[in-house]
C-alpha cells in the first residue's frame, strides 16, 4: 500500500524561492518562465474578460499566463501566514466566524474593491521592500501579475495573496491595534471583523482610518458595530451568541434549488444536480462548524 504525502509545510518568507531573485537566470528557475519571454506574456489575449451577475467585470487569466500565475500562487501559499488570516488552506469562512462567538461586541468592515485596489506600485514594491527581489526582477514579476500591468486581476489565482502580502503591513498594524484594545481580529480576503468589549465605533473609526492610509477604502454600509446580545453577520454566518446559523437567504436558496431538481427537464437534471450538492455543502460548512463548537462547549 502506497503511503499518502504528507502536507508540505510552510516556511518562513525568507525561505521562499521568490525572496531575493537576482538575475535572468534565478527569475527563470524559480518561475519557469525565460526573461525574454515575459512581454509575450502580458499580451491582453492572455485573459478571458467578462462582466459576472453582480455586475463586476472578471479579468481571469488563461492558457501560459494561468500556468505562470497558478506557479506564483504556488510558492507564495508555502510562505506562514500569520494565525488571523482565515481565507487560507485549513479555514474557511464558517471558521472565521466561529473564531468572533461569545456575548461580546463585535465591529466589521471590508475593503471595497480590494483586487483591482492593489496596483501595480503596490505588488512592486512588495517585491522590493518584503522580497527584497531586483529592481529588475521586481518590475517583471508586478507586470507579471497584474491586468493590463494596472492592478490585480480579479479572477487569478493569485491574487488573494499577492494582495494580503502587499498589505501584509497594514494587516499586521490592525492586528495590533485590535490586541491594543483587548479585542481579537481576524481577516478574510476583503473583510476584516474584531470582537471584544472595546469593539466600540471609535475602534471602528481607527481602524478604518488606518485602512485608507494604506491606500485602501472602505464603504459606510459595509462598516457595522454590533451590540453585545445583537445577532451578528460574519462572512456570510450568523452568529446568535454561541452558535454559528446559517442565514435565512441559504436557507432559501437550498429550497428554490431542491425545487428546480423537482421541476427541470432531463437534460438539465445534472446541472440542477451540481447546484443543489453545492448549496448543501455550503451548508455543511456551517452547520460542521456548529456541532464541533456544540461538543467543545460540551466537555
Amino acid at each position: 500500500m502506497t503511503q499518502s504525502k504528507s502536507p508540505r509545510k510552510r516556511y518562513p518568507l525568507e525561505r521562499s524561492p521568490l525572496y531575493r531573485l537576482h538575475g535572468k537566470a534565478q527569475f527563470k528557475k524559480a518561475l519557469c518562465v525565460d526573461w525574454d519571454a515575459v512581454p509575450r506574456l502580458l499580451d491582453v489575449k492572455h485573459y478571458r474578460v467578462w462582466t459576472n451577475d453582480k455586475g463586476r467585470e472578471i479579468q481571469a487569466p488563461q492558457g501560459w499566463l494561468a500556468q505562470v500565475h497558478k506557479r506564483i500562487e504556488q510558492l507564495l501559499a508555502r510562505i506562514e501566514l500569520p494565525s488571523y488570516l482565515y481565507s487560507q488552506k485549513g479555514h474557511s469562512y464558517a471558521d472565521n466566524a466561529k473564531f468572533h462567538l461569545g456575548n461580546t461586541p463585535l465591529i466589521k468592515t471590508d475593503i471595497s474593491r480590494f483586487y483591482p485596489s492593489v496596483t501595480r506600485q503596490m505588488v512592486f514594491r512588495m517585491f522590493v521592500d518584503d522580497f527584497e527581489c531586483a529592481v529588475d526582477v521586481a518590475r517583471r514579476l508586478a507586470d507579471i501579475c497584474c491586468y493590463k500591468q494596472a492592478h490585480l486581476p480579479t479572477g487569478s489565482p493569485l491574487s488573494g495573496r499577492v494582495a494580503f502580502f502587499s498589505k501584509r503591513r497594514m494587516f499586521d498594524e490592525i492586528a495590533r491595534t485590535a490586541c491594543s484594545a483587548g479585542c481579537k481580529m481576524s481577516a478574510y480576503i476583503d473583510d476584516v471583523t474584531v470582537s471584544g468589549e472595546s469593539a466600540t465605533k471609535t475602534l471602528l473609526g481607527k481602524i478604518r482610518q488606518i485602512i485608507h492610509q494604506h491606500g485602501l477604502r472602505t464603504k459606510n454600509s459595509k462598516s457595522k458595530t454590533f451590540a453585545r446580545e445583537a445577532i451578528k453577520m460574519v462572512t456570510g454566518v450568523v452568529i446568535v451568541r454561541d452558535e454559528v446559523r446559517l442565514p435565512n437567504a441559504r436557507h432559501r436558496k437550498i429550497f428554490l434549488a431542491r425545487q428546480a431538481l423537482q421541476t427541470v427537464l432531463s437534460a438539465d437534471r445534472e446541472h440542477a444536480q451540481r447546484v443543489l450538492a453545492g448549496r448543501l455543502q455550503e451548508a455543511h460548512q456551517v452547520l460542521s462548524v456548529r456541532s464541533e463548537t456544540q461538543e467543545s462547549g460540551s466537555k
